[in-house]
């Protein structure tokens, strides 16, 4: 019982840690007086709407004129900063929380955590052999700010002599994805994107989310110019994936038992729970029985099987086992 306790503390801490780092955005205000501060407020809450459901669209729906109605309940706490080019910014934090309860409640989809982590390989071609959008290069900027404001983790390659030993542009562009996969085992992630953006009028971004050895999704999108390509990437990227993560379900009564084999350390228990506890959707998961290296988990999930297997994915420690899965509500997985 103690030890459950204490992957309860550290639960806590970890999920919190999480949070905060989808819980501020910053907009860009043309003055400090109470109306410039209240509009920068609500719209900053559309940017965590967004954000926190994964879908654009919800700005669409009822949920966000009864969370704009509220809007003092979401703001933590604000300030003002004053931008590299000397015009002001207001920096707000919100409660994230309870926010996507709220959202829940609403029936709204939401995309909690924890939440995949992707590393981009981005080409711009441009006249040359091409070259890779990392940190120093003109579009790295753009690339960050518009993965803040759709709350995708993305995990940038340095793009070292390491990287160019085992990778070149010329793969990228020619879905070598061996090489790709070799290349980004240096690098934390549960997913892979790899893309190309043509310079030319119009600008075009091509693109390939994958998993182990499968593509998940892709995709081809033409805009005006280079930065707006990043942005159409961003935000399809970010589409695809929250339309496969996010959550919107009724509430059941059913429950899961999720039986994994070959956890032998406390550190891989506490690693478990905390995977599990953090998913988009999991009102709670019980650790209800433990028997030498294997746990049996309850889960009271929001939404369908689908949707908690495409979740259970995202764990780069479990795998179904190789036993054919037992019938009826009882999965069986094993960590590796």
């Amino acid at each position: 019982m103690r030890f459950i306790g204490l992957l309860a503390v550290l639960l806590g801490w970890s999920l919190l840690a999480q949070a905060e780092s989808l819980d501020t955005v910053q907009v860009p205000v043309d003055g400090r007086g109470d109306a410039q501060r209240q509009d920068a407020l609500a719209e900053g809450l559309e940017q965590m709407l967004v954000r926190l459901s994964g879908q654009r669209d919800v700005l669409n729906e009822a949920v966000a004129s009864e969370a704009a109605s509220r809007l003092d309940r979401w703001v933590t706490r604000y300030d003002y900063n004053t931008l590299d080019d000397g015009s002001s910014a207001l920096q707000a934090r919100y409660d994230v929380n309870g926010l996507m309860a709220f959202m829940a409640e609403q029936g709204a989809s939401v995309w909690g955590m924890p939440r995949p982590r992707v590393l981009l390989w981005l080409v711009e071609q441009g006249a040359g052999r091409g070259e890779m959008v990392v940190d120093g290069h003109p579009l790295y900027a753009q690339l960050v700010a518009q993965a803040q404001r759709r709350g995708l983790t993305l995990v940038i390659p340095k793009w070292d002599s390491e990287d160019l030993g085992r990778l070149n542009v010329a793969d990228i562009r020619g879905r070598f994805d061996q090489q790709l996969r070799d290349a980004s085992s240096r690098y934390p992630h549960e997913l892979i994107a790899a893309a190309v953006l043509y310079q030319g009028e119009p600008a075009t971004v091509s693109w390939r989310v994958l998993k182990d050895k499968s593509t998940l999704e892709d995709g081809r999108e033409k805009t005006e110019n280079d930065e707006e390509a990043v942005t159409a990437l961003i935000d399809r990227v970010t589409d695809q994936l929250a339309a496969r993560y996010a959550v919107k379900g009724a509430v059941s009564d059913l429950r899961t038992l999720l039986v994994v084999d070959q956890v032998d350390q406390l550190q891989d228990w506490f690693t478990l729970q905390q995977f599990l506890a953090g998913l988009s959707g999991m009102r709670r998961a019980s650790l209800v029985q433990a028997s030498g290296t294997t746990l049996t988990f309850g889960l009271d999930f929001s939404a369908s099987d689908e949707q908690l297997r495409n979740l259970l994915e995202l764990s780069p420690q479990l795998r179904a086992c190789p036993d054919p899965a037992v019938a009826g509500p009882q999965w069986h997985y094993c960590w590796r």
